[in-house]
């Protein structure tokens, strides 16, 4: 990664739970970014569970025997390519191991292949980092939160429910500490994912989930930048490797899809 890129904003989808759509929200920012004209990046950071290339269309079926952790400057293969689709610069550990094969790492060994993904992947000219975390606080997470010299908004994604709500306040009680302790601040902002479903034949949208009670819910800690309904034509097609924001099916994910990045855009400007 050449210097210029370093600091690059980054936008950090995480969750205090799995389950949410955190990824399927990951991708679907990345491409309203880029459709707006800024040149953004996709880090699949959630090394457990990589999905992003497969929700991008991107699959890899053969095997590998093994994966390099830490590369030294200037060796031959110490840099990674990051792999353009529609528009988006990918980087990704499903790109080094088959779509069956499982990345067993832990702790210190998790956070050098995210650093190897961010900083060894040849990225060009970006606008904008957007980075899949795993859900939770643990290694991966505690690593990116920790990154310094460049803006940051950490992305919380949750359903209505009050169990998503719950974990999610445990994360972003976790990132008002990191800032207590003098780590930076960290602008936090959410997305209400599944807010309701919209119905394939007339159009409407119905309650999906009930809805947590204001005193549990995490809109009092944070602003909600937009609220994605459910849509099974929609669920479908990422399955596919084809995302809403590339086919347009669903005019009422693109609009707060569209409407996530343009407040993200506005929120990192003014940091």
């Amino acid at each position: 990664m050449p210097d210029s890129s370093q600091q690059v904003p980054v936008i950090a989808v995480a969750s205090g739970k799995g389950g949410v759509g955190k990824t399927t929200v990951a991708v679907n920012l990345a491409l309203a970014l880029t459709a707006q004209g800024r040149r953004t990046g996709l880090i699949d950071a959630d090394l457990y569970g990589p999905d992003v290339p497969r929700m991008m269309g991107l699959r890899r079926r053969a095997e590998t025997s093994s994966v390099t952790l830490f590369a030294r400057p200037g060796a031959p293969d110490s840099r990674l390519q990051a792999v353009s689709q529609h528009g988006v610069q990918l980087a990704s550990a499903a790109f080094l191991l088959g779509e069956n094969q499982a990345l067993a790492v832990q702790g210190g060994l998790a956070q050098l292949m995210v650093r190897r993904l961010l900083l060894d992947s040849d990225w060009h000219d970006l606008d904008y980092l957007v980075m899949d975390l795993p859900p939770g606080t643990a290694d991966i997470q505690q690593y990116v939160f920790a990154l310094s010299g460049r803006p940051m908004c950490v992305l919380v994604v949750v359903t209505p429910q009050v169990i998503a709500h719950q974990d999610a306040r445990r994360l972003i009680a976790h990132l008002r500490q990191r800032g207590g302790r003098g780590a930076g601040a960290i602008d936090v902002a959410g997305v209400e994912n599944m807010s309701g479903q919209v119905c394939p034949s007339c159009g409407q949208t119905t309650p999906l989930f009930p809805s947590a009670p204001p005193a549990e819910s995490i809109w009092e800690l944070i602003p909600k930048l937009a609220a994605v309904p459910f849509s099974h034509q929609s669920a479908r097609d990422a399955d596919e490797g084809r995302p809403v924001m590339v086919t347009g099916a669903v005019p009422e994910q693109v609009a707060a899809y569209q409407l996530i990045a343009e407040q993200i855009s506005q929120r990192l400007s003014s940091t």
